[in-house]
């Protein structure tokens, strides 16, 4: 947060201000702590970084790979020692306490327009709206929250992205296409290909088109958490009994669409396209 003048100089107002909010969402609980200060001075950041050892001085990082060496072990931008800053070992111990819970910690932040801390903690039990879908001959649920449409696709609407990759066009725009199939790991007893698509938007912003078979309905279940049961299993937040007694998998659309290289290649591709 920047000192008084120099928020009056930014035309902000004087006092700054921090929002704590909570919220359901993808299964989980979602605690965000937002401000409106400077940001994070990434220049600073990675310089401090490359000196204390952590990154090697030639490293090209992402905003966001700049913006996680704040939870380094060690790390710290403050100058001097105090009872409050300098030891390093603030948001490293939140990292891991929040790791601890089954949970992940993530930041957003713009320059001089403030940040977001978003952390995300399983639900023991719970009750959320979530659309029922078929993949691999699999029943799984994706939480409603996470959607932001649903379609039908069609030939002339998928396009290519590198060797493997595919792009799905919407209204002009393009999007990566993630194969819920493929990055659980399940095959398809049969030639078909997912031709149903769920639009999903990540707390970052970005979007995705979820590759399924066939959606069925949208419904209310209870969320069942995995944690001490089966561990942690990527893609997926937590299971759910349905009506028929059949046990579904709850998705968790932001990590299947963090490992899909897809998304990864689409997302680089852009970046380059914006720098250039």
């Amino acid at each position: 947060m920047e000192k008084p003048d120099d928020r009056e100089a930014a035309g902000k107002s004087k006092i700054g201000e921090i929002r704590l909010s909570a919220s359901h969402r993808s299964g989980s609980v979602c605690i965000e702590i937002k401000d409106d200060g400077a940001g994070v001075n990434r220049p600073r950041v990675k310089q401090i970084a490359i000196e204390k050892g952590l990154i090697p001085e030639n490293a090209e990082l992402t905003d966001s790979e700049i913006d996680n060496l704040l939870f380094a072990p060690g790390f710290s931008t403050a100058k001097e020692i105090s009872n409050l800053s300098g030891r390093g070992v603030g948001m490293d111990v939140v990292k891991n306490a929040v790791t601890g819970l089954g949970g992940r910690i993530n930041i957003s932040s713009s320059p001089g327009k403030g940040s977001t801390f978003t952390i995300i903690l399983p639900l023991t039990l719970a009750v959320m709206d979530g659309m029922v879908v078929s993949v691999a001959d699999q029943t799984m649920v994706v939480p409603i929250t996470s959607i932001v449409e649903t379609m039908r696709g069609s030939d002339d609407m998928i396009n290519s992205l590198g060797a493997d990759g595919t792009l799905l066009s919407i209204r002009g725009n393009f999007v990566p296409i993630c194969d819920v199939a493929g990055g659980l790991g399940l095959y398809r007893e049969s030639d078909q290909q997912a031709g149903v698509y769920l639009l999903v938007e990540t707390e970052t912003g970005q979007r995705c088109a979820l590759a399924v078979d066939d959606i069925h309905d949208q419904r209310q279940v209870v969320i069942k958490s995995l944690d001490g049961v089966c561990g942690e299993i990527p893609g997926v937040a937590a299971a759910t009994i349905l009506g028929d007694g059949k046990i579904a998998m709850i998705l968790d659309p932001e990590s299947i669409i963090a490992a899909s290289p897809t998304a990864a290649a689409f997302d680089t591709e852009r970046r380059m396209s914006n720098a250039s």
